[in-house]
Parts: C-alpha cells; sequence; structure tokens
C-alpha cells in the first residue's frame, strides 16, 4: 500500500527560514503535507526553535523518538545551523577507537530514514551535516551543498556535483534516493526537483 503524502521536515534552532518557508509554500498545493519534527530530548511537549532572525520561531511538537517512518514519504533536514545544533548531546563516552561510543540522536534518526528506500531524503546547504557523524552513510555518493562545508562533506567520503556553466557546485542533485541542494538561493530550484522525485515514487 502506498505510504501518505508527508513529508517530515526536521529543524532544530538557527534554521534557515527560507527553506521553511519554501517547503510550506510550495508542498501543501501539491497534495504533500508538510510536518515539523525535531529532538525534543525527553522535554516539553513543545519547543520554540528560534531561526537565524531570533524573532522568527517554529512550534515543533513532534520528536524524532516518536515518528513512524513508514508513515511518510520524504524528509527535509532543515540547513542553516539546524543541523549543527541538534546533533548536540550533554555527555559523550568514549569508544574504545578513541570515537564516541555512539552517534548523536539527530544523526541516528536521519540515518533510519535515509536506509528507508520508500524515502526521500533532501538537505539544503549546511544539513548534510547531520549525516557526516557516520562516516558510511556519504561514501561514494554524490551531492551539493554549502560552499563553506565542503571539505566536511568530502572527508565524508562524497564527491561533489558541479555545474561547470556558472562555475559553481549544482544547484541540486539527485543521487538515489538523496537530493541535496546548494543554498537557500537555490531553494526554488531543489524543491522542484525534490517533487519530481516524489512524484516517480508514487
Amino acid at each position: 500500500m502506498a505510504r501518505p503524502p508527508r513529508i517530515l521536515a526536521f529543524l532544530d534552532s538557527h534554521y534557515d527560514g527560507t527553506e521553511t518557508a519554501a517547503l510550506d509554500n510550495f508542498f501543501p498545493v501539491r497534495g504533500f503535507e508538510v510536518e515539523y519534527v525535531g529532538n525534543l530530548r525527553g522535554g516539553d511537549k513543545a519547543v520554540f526553535f528560534n531561526n537565524n532572525n531570533p524573532s522568527e520561531t517554529i512550534t515543533v511538537t513532534k520528536d524524532i523518538h516518536d515518528v513512524d517512518l513508514t508513515q511518510y514519504t520524504g524528509l527535509v533536514a532543515i540547513g542553516g545551523y539546524a543541523m549543527d545544533m541538534t546533533r548536540y548531546e550533554p555527555i559523550v563516552e568514549e569508544g574504545p577507537d578513541g570515537r564516541p561510543k555512539e552517534i548523536p540522536e539527530s544523526s541516528k534518526f536521519a540515518i533510519q530514514a535515509f536506509n528507508d528506500p520508500e524515502i526521500t531524503v533532501g538537505t539544503i546547504c549546511h544539513s548534510l551535516w547531520i549525516f557526516t557523524s557516520d562516516p558510511d552513510i556519504l561514501r561514494g555518493r554524490k551531492v551539493t551543498c554549502g560552499h563553506n562545508i565542503i571539505y566536511d562533506v568530502l572527508n565524508a567520503g562524497a564527491t561533489l556535483a558541479y555545474d561547470p556553466v556558472n562555475r559553481q557546485l549544482a544547484a541540486s542533485h539527485v543521487d538515489g534516493n538523496l537530493v541535496s541542494g546548494r543554498h537557500p538561493f537555490a531553494v526554488s530550484t531543489f524543491v522542484e526537483t525534490y517533487y519530481e522525485v516524489l512524484k516517480a515514487k508514487q
């Protein structure tokens, strides 16, 4: 049975409001529900995440630990600094190889979605950070991203998609179930590309 046309927008504080506005304006009129989710860390049932303009907020009531991913066709990791903020862990235990014993809970959630072939994962600008916690996720993938995290992405084993005409990273790129976008200024290209991938799976 086909999954409902529902997209999870994953965010935390210091998210990019251009991206959330684009999702809210583009997808509902095309039949896809957009639902916000965050790592609420077992605290309040509603968390007010601010974007890069502190006067603007989005209230999130759904926690990543309560999500049934089988009820969604997409997950978009919102950029800005949200995916860095959401990876914060108050306790970090050292593993036998000197690395942290566990990757962040938020990365586990995003990776679970990534590993579900029925879910199309979208990232914009900085939000590929959510996957760099596990070097196996981006290894061998071709992506685009914000220019200031290209070395984070390369060090995670990915390669970069370029736009040779404009001599910059591609506005958007599709690699399997991963749709990446370069920057909020290219968000219109990203949402259109992401939508085409979603439609092809329906």
